[in-house]
């Protein structure tokens, strides 16, 4: 019987060429993949804040209107998720792996809560 071990495929393949490094970069750090998605998330902000300021031209023609105060306080959770939005987007392109996936999440949590803040606000106006 010989004393040489089986060899497996994996054995035999060629070992992948190790990456460069950047000596200037700590190598435990992980590399930032989504850098390039900036411009898309800022289109969403974007998209957020001209509904949300179509909204307050809206709440500006209210002016005595008996309702005002919970049309005001609509518009306040409009802003509130605004920042929601704003505060993960800024982030969102600078993380990596499970963080990156917390923050995707976060903003599409606060688009859907803008969403169904819109929503309760044209049922409000339509009525008014």
């Amino acid at each position: 019987m010989s004393d040489s071990q089986p060899v497996s495929e994996a054995d035999l393949a060629q070992p992948e060429a190790p990456a460069t490094r950047d000596p200037k970069k700590n190598p435990s750090y992980p590399v930032r993949t989504h850098t390039r998605e900036r411009s898309q998330w800022l289109a969403v902000l974007k998209s957020c804040e001209e509904r949300i300021a179509n909204a307050r031209q809206r709440l500006t023609a209210l002016n005595n209107n008996p309702r005002r105060p919970a049309f005001e306080r609509m518009f306040h959770q409009m802003l509130g998720a605004r920042d929601q939005v704003a505060d993960a987007i800024r982030r969102l392109p600078l993380e990596t792996g499970d963080l990156y996936e917390e923050d995707r999440h976060r903003v599409d949590e606060a688009v859907a809560a803008l969403e169904r803040v819109l929503k309760r606000w044209e049922t409000q106006t339509t009525q008014a």
